[in-house]
């Protein structure tokens, strides 16, 4: 094994799984974790140096073995798109770690060379990487890579950019302007557009300016206060590795020069942030699971991270912010399950197939590596130079008490237990599986009760095994969960939904929750002029 300054990190060479183990702890600075900005390079180094076990020469692929039959590729076609997403995700890694240290070899490949070769395959149509212009076609997988994309070269342009000829960048100008200028999903997927039009109008292409101004505005109206963004129509973790990411991110990099109104907006939105989300972790600094895409896993704390930019210790708690986000990394690094094959499973700890999305690839698994755009902030800033703390759970939370969170606009509802230390979150959901044609808004990743850290949710089972939600064996004797909630408010101290059953709207609940120092008080009823079946919560287990 090779030993760095302050972490261990595998040789390529070495096949066997491992965790992530930290060398050298700092407890004066990181009292909590030992963790300090040094480690968080060896962690990025860590994760980059199994994907580069599948690297042997300049031309193979970041393409990683399957997991999950619900994932794609499942056609020929689709594998061009898989390596897209490989090469630009796993760059989320490189790029912040090139930074820091741009001779980096892994499997005996210099990385800066490899992304700088593989960048020139995207536009060469005699290799397997090769990526068409967009053409007539609408938005896609590729508009969402060549955002990442867009994002890293901004991260290293003196590696990725500056060093290609001018046809070069002429060419994939040409090619990643044909996406970003153009269509779009109506949800975060705008900042992929954003990003595109923005690193070409940096470096003196011309670009749609209407279409970019157009994306900021629908960007920003998607925002709903309390550091939470709609994202058409769900809140989960994208107003966070997304919305919270990519606007302060572009406002530091364009919007502060370009465009200062719209950045002081991202600005201000990440300034609501400290006062709401950090209550989502635990007293241990660690994450729900919650949400789509939750294999990003610790790709969340970047925005806690990001309140760095604001540079404001009177209002920001940096060693708060940095327990959390080290705790949060921690979390999968050193879990025995989260890596199999040198690569990240899709899932929480483990794989966990119910909890993939049928848009994710292995490869996708490194949109996490997000977190690591933190080591942008210099050394000096107060996100890494502040003392370690356990912010409102040894300052604010007494013991003995609940805490509730409501953040109307969004109505989600935050709950901080702090005899068990635990953190639970109740949110969106109105979904019907018939219209849910990819399978992800109307199942457990968003359909249950609530969600806690001392509980990853299980997946439901076709007996009536439920967790956190109640079930109804249906017309069709099988157990159908309530999916279609309806908010109706939170007053003294009590959530009020309703739900209805997607197949039988005359089978309808009013669900009162009541958050207790040790528990839940439910104060549900039914209202149905039908005799039924119904299967009522059982205790979660971690998939």
């Amino acid at each position: 094994m090779l030993l760095n300054s302050s972490s261990l990190v595998l040789r390529a060479s070495e096949k066997r799984n491992s965790v992530f183990r930290i060398n050298n702890p700092n407890y004066q600075v990181s009292p909590f974790t030992g963790v300090t900005r040094q480690h968080w390079v060896d962690a990025a180094e860590y994760l980059l140096d199994g994907a580069f076990s599948y690297i042997h020469n300049m031309d193979d692929a970041m393409k990683f073995p399957k997991q999950h039959e619900k994932t794609y590729p499942n056609r020929a076609d689709q594998i061009p798109t898989e390596k897209l997403e490989g090469f630009c995700r796993t760059l989320f890694v490189a790029a912040p770690l090139l930074r820091e240290k741009p001779n980096l070899t892994l499997n005996n490949i210099k990385v800066a060379d490899y992304y700088k070769h593989n960048l020139l395959n995207l536009i060469n149509p005699n290799s397997q990487s090769y990526i068409k212009h967009r053409g007539n076609g609408g938005p896609n997988q590729i508009l969402v890579e060549f955002g990442a994309l867009a994002i890293s070269l901004s991260v290293a342009p003196e590696l990725l950019w500056d060093p290609l000829k001018q046809e070069q960048k002429d060419a994939l100008a040409a090619t990643m302007l044909s996406y970003g200028d153009g269509p779009t999903i109506g949800s975060n997927w705008r900042f992929f557009n954003i990003f595109i039009l923005s690193f070409f109008k940096e470096k003196g292409y011309q670009v749609n300016e209407k279409l970019l101004l157009s994306y900021l505005d629908k960007i920003t109206e998607a925002y709903r206060g309390y550091g939470w963004y709609n994202d058409a129509p769900a809140y989960d973790y994208y107003s966070m590795w997304a919305f919270q990411m990519y606007g302060p991110l572009w406002a530091q990099w364009y919007g502060k020069k370009h465009y200062p109104t719209y950045a002081k907006k991202f600005m201000d939105n990440l300034a609501e942030l400290p006062d709401n989300y950090p209550y989502m972790f635990n007293d241990q600094g660690q994450m729900n699971m919650w949400g789509r895409s939750i294999a990003y896993r610790f790709g969340a704390v970047a925005p806690l991270a990001f309140t760095g930019y604001l540079n404001d210790p009177a209002k920001v708690n940096y060693g708060w912010m940095r327990r959390i986000a080290s705790s949060s990394m921690l979390q999968f690094l050193q879990n025995p399950n989260f890596m199999e094959d040198r690569v990240p499973t899709l899932g929480f700890y483990g794989a966990f197939e119910p909890a993939t999305q049928v848009y994710s690839c292995r490869g996708s698994v490194y949109w996490m590596g997000k977190a690591f755009l933190a080591l942008l902030l210099p050394a000096d800033n107060p996100f890494w130079t502040a003392k370690e703390n356990n912010g409102a759970w040894e300052r604010e939370l007494e013991k003995n008490r609940v805490y509730n969170k409501f953040q109307p606009g969004s109505n989600l509802m935050i709950t901080n237990y702090t005899n068990s230390g635990s953190s639970e979150i109740r949110s969106w959901c109105h979904e019907t599986a018939a219209a849910d044609w990819q399978k992800f808004r109307s199942t457990e990743n968003y359909n249950k009760l609530a969600y806690n850290t001392d509980f990853p949710w299980m997946a439901d089972g076709k007996n009536g095994e439920i967790s956190m939600n109640y079930g109804v064996l249906n017309s069709k004797k099988e157990w159908e969960v309530l999916r279609l909630y309806t908010f109706i408010g939170f007053n003294d101290g009590i959530y009020r939904r309703d739900a209805e059953l997607e197949t039988n709207r005359d089978i309808k609940f009013k669900l009162a929750d009541i958050p207790l120092p040790n528990g839940i008080l439910r104060v549900d009823k039914v209202i149905s002029p039908l005799f039924f079946t119904f299967s009522r919560s059982r205790d979660s287990a971690a998939g």
